[in-house]
């Protein structure tokens, strides 16, 4: 029998370009743990989620991470809107400028709240983007077969 490697999609809003400082990196050690990885921002309009066994959602965290700071409204209505995410494995992630603030604790409940099957999370600051970078694609190998 061939190998058919599991398909993920790394969803973000990518507002100001924070998601996108860290997405090519977390593709690129996704795909060498045998993922094969599409890329969708927000920005680009609806996606159909169906050939995804994992999806991997990522949001900006702005200011001081005080006050909430995430998810972004634009991304939480995003997800709301997605057809069939209780049959899907989630990562999420986040990229903040000085703390992330309370924002896994809304993305959580929100996918949870969907039916997602919550997997891991990571926040990347925006000045270290490369730290801890192996969190996420390591999480999605163990838990999303």
């Amino acid at each position: 029998m061939p190998f058919t490697p599991i398909r993920l999609l790394i969803l973000i809003d990518d507002a100001r370009g924070y998601c996108s400082r860290v997405v090519p990196r977390m593709k690129e050690l996704l795909e060498q743990r045998a993922f094969a990885v599409d890329v969708h921002r927000i920005q680009d309009g609806p996606v159909d989620i169906a050939p995804y066994r994992g999806l991997v959602i990522g949001s900006p965290a702005f200011g001081l991470g005080i006050k909430g700071a995430g998810p972004t409204p634009e991304l939480t209505a995003f997800i709301q809107a997605l057809e069939d995410l209780d049959e899907k494995k989630v990562a999420l992630f986040c990229v903040y400028q000085l703390r992330p603030g309370t924002t896994f604790d809304r993305m959580k409940g929100l996918v949870l709240e969907l039916g997602a099957d919550f997997v891991a999370s990571h926040a990347y600051s925006l000045l270290r983007p490369h730290d801890m970078e192996h969190v996420i694609p390591a999480e999605c190998m163990v838990r999303i077969r």
